[in-house]
């Protein structure tokens, strides 16, 4: 189909081009710290992007592959990425994305894969992808083998997948945040009994207790600061002092704690809000999982809980989908929102003879500075001598990295980084080759390396193009994964007066861009402060950000909200952030001009693998497609978080040191 015959895909609720008197109202023509990047459509990219399918048209669609070639964009789409050894690689950025679409999704390389200059390497274990399946994979490998030699790859200018953070220089003050991944599960015995732990808790050398810092100078006695932005977004709505934001009334402070009797809602939605937060009874069927699995977690609240207001499900779409769901209740398998612990499903999680109830009152996140990019640099600190200066917490956290370290021609472990890898097989018949090799692009140049095993630690979107010598069985169960974009914004913000005046610590809204942001009390490391929590002072405000469209069906739902997030310059993102901001915030002194000091865009195209019916146990009596990939095939093996359907680090960390012992087996 000639693509220039599909229509542009309609930009999220808040985007809208700005004036110039808006424009300069809002800050965007004040000097802060960025690149100045101009207009309000994506330059370059408009015409490739004009492929992208709106939701109307999505529904004859293939899932995973609109057609456009997808290439085209340029800087003004990513934005500046703040300072730092960060500062090149917020998200996937426009480079990473051309790369990528080019070089893997459209092979334009595949032509002169036999022209691939070698590396003269020979390394024991080859590793595709950088992220923590990747680093845990390696270290996992090097740790029984600490004599071999690891040669890793990854398209980013920096290791980590999601793990990664933005770093901001606020008023002489130094702000970190996450750019994706963040939270570590605690305290570690009931993190263990709710299956939120990983055995690499004991190889990180991490503190086992920590200190979290109290607000101070605050005009709002006594105003409740969470621990960390997520557990309030529902399940913990008791930690934080949270304002909901109806563009009827303003907001409504902390509706929840009188039953949403200030909330625009009318009886029969109150009822069923209610209902569902105290849903406590769980189903006593041995088969449970299964059955769980076997329904959408919109069918579950209707048929199971007696939830049918549209709603409630409008109210609990963005935290599902951002927890690590993906999409919304209409989509997800209802085991994926058990997984995160969705209200009335969480009730099968019940268990009193053990101890078990809300996970939310027995468990708590740490959030270090820039997220779980902590978790990705021990590994690599592990592993790869040189990269950072001691050994304290602090200088593993907050200094910065010596970058060339990472790739010495000494190191037993190589990080090798901006390498797009383009093809992975076998020498010769897979059954018996001895060897592999794969193929990558650096700086326009065309590479292969071989060795004697390969760990791909990448996205099934990404393998089933990259890996030429699978079988069918292997590539049918790649083509089964689909994935949502997560777009996070980071604020770097001069103060947060007004959210004090406001009597806030966390806002939740319901129309326009975004729909969630809070403040969250940070970790003392080593004995101090990383960043203050005073209203007069300079904090970044996070904002994860999904694209839920209900009413588009599975897996055309998920290729159009990737559109969207692909249908934004940085210009888009910033105007809709900051006119959001003033539209909440104004009334309370907010000033967008005066009081942001930065933004940052992290885009990721495929954050979170989407789980529908069937997705964990299978379906008419067929494996389900992650258990077929997780199995090795000869001296190939693949480990990635999304192989467990919940995207979290610990399961990351798993999936890698899974994948390792496979291939222990065979090199």
């Amino acid at each position: 189909m000639d693509e220039s015959s599909f229509p542009p895909v309609p930009k999220p609720d808040g985007v809208h081009p700005l004036s110039e008197r808006e424009a300069e109202k809002l800050g965007m023509k004040v000097p802060i710290s960025r690149r100045d990047f101009v207009g309000s459509t994506l330059i370059g990219a408009g015409a490739t992007l004009m492929g992208a399918v709106a939701p109307a048209g999505m529904r004859s669609a293939r899932a995973q592959t609109p057609g456009a070639t997808m290439t085209g964009l340029t800087p003004d789409w990513t934005g500046p990425g703040g300072i730092g050894d960060y500062g090149r690689s917020n998200g996937n950025t426009h480079a990473v994305v051309n790369a990528a679409h080019g070089n893997v999704r459209n092979h334009q390389l595949d032509a002169y894969l036999d022209t691939a200059q070698d590396s003269g390497e020979s390394p024991d274990l080859l590793v595709v992808g950088c992220g923590i399946a990747g680093l845990s994979a390696a270290y996992t490998y090097t740790r029984r083998r600490p004599r071999s030699t690891v040669l890793m790859l990854d398209q980013h200018p920096v290791f980590g997948g999601e793990a990664k953070q933005n770093e901001f220089e606020v008023d002489g003050t130094h702000l970190w945040a996450p750019q994706g991944s963040t939270g570590m599960v605690f305290p570690l015995n009931r993190a263990k009994a709710y299956n939120f732990y990983s055995e690499f808790y004991d190889q990180l050398d991490f503190p086992r207790e920590f200190e979290f810092q109290e607000p101070k100078n605050l005009q709002t006695k006594d105003l409740l600061v969470p621990r960390d932005m997520w557990t309030p977004m529902h399940i913990g709505w008791e930690q934080a002092d949270i304002g909901y934001y109806f563009e009827s009334k303003g907001f409504v402070n902390n509706m929840w704690r009188d039953g949403l009797a200030g909330a625009p809602y009318d009886d029969k939605e109150r009822i069923d809000f209610l209902k569902a937060d105290l849903y406590r009874t769980p189903n006593p069927r041995p088969d449970w999982e299964r059955w769980l699995d076997s329904m959408t977690y919109s069918q579950y609240l209707r048929d199971v809980v007696g939830v049918r207001s549209p709603s409630f499900e409008k109210y609990i779409n963005p935290v599902a989908a951002a927890m690590g769901c993906g999409l919304g209740a209409d989509i997800i398998s209802a085991y994926s929102a058990f997984n995160f612990i969705q209200p009335g499903v969480l009730a099968q999680g019940r268990d009193t003879a053990k101890g078990l109830a809300d996970p939310a009152d027995q468990v708590y996140l740490v959030t270090l500075p820039g997220g779980n990019a902590s978790i990705a640099r021990r590994l690599v600190q592990k592993m790869v001598p040189g990269v950072f200066k001691g050994r304290r917490l602090t200088e593993l956290l907050l200094d910065d990295m010596h970058m060339a370290a990472l790739d010495q021609p000494a190191n037993r472990v190589k990080i090798r980084l901006s390498c797009t890898v383009v093809a992975v097989k076998h020498q010769g018949d897979p059954a018996t080759a001895k060897k592999v090799t794969v193929y990558y692009e650096r700086d326009g140049q065309l590479h292969k390396v071989t060795g004697k095993a390969v760990i791909v630690a990448g996205q099934q979107h990404v393998n089933r193009h990259i890996c030429r010598d699978i079988p069918a069985h292997y590539r049918t169960a790649m083509d089964t994964f689909h994935h949502a974009p997560m777009l996070t914004v980071n604020v770097a913000l001069r103060n947060w007066r007004f959210l004090d005046k406001l009597g806030i610590s966390s806002a939740r809204w319901f129309e326009g861009f975004g729909w969630w942001t809070s403040l969250r009390r940070n970790v003392f490391l080593d004995g101090r402060e990383s960043m203050p929590l005073d209203p007069g002072k300079p904090v970044v405000l996070t904002q994860y950000n999904p694209f839920c469209l209900p009413g588009l069906p599975f897996p055309q739902q998920c290729t159009a909200a990737r559109m969207q997030l692909f249908g934004m310059s940085y210009a888009d993102i910033e105007g809709a952030v900051r006119a959001q901001f003033t539209k909440m915030f104004a009334s309370a002194g907010f000033d967008a001009a005066r009081d942001i000091a930065g933004i940052t865009t992290n885009r990721w195209g495929h954050a979170y693998v989407v789980d529908p019916p069937g997705f964990f146990f299978g379906r008419d009596g067929q494996p389900a497609p992650k258990d077929v990939i997780r199995q090795r095939f000869n001296r190939m093996a693949f480990a990635h978080a999304e192989l467990t359907g919940a995207q979290m680090w610990e399961a990351a960390a798993d999936e890698g040191q899974r994948a390792a012992h496979q291939i222990l087996e065979v090199s």
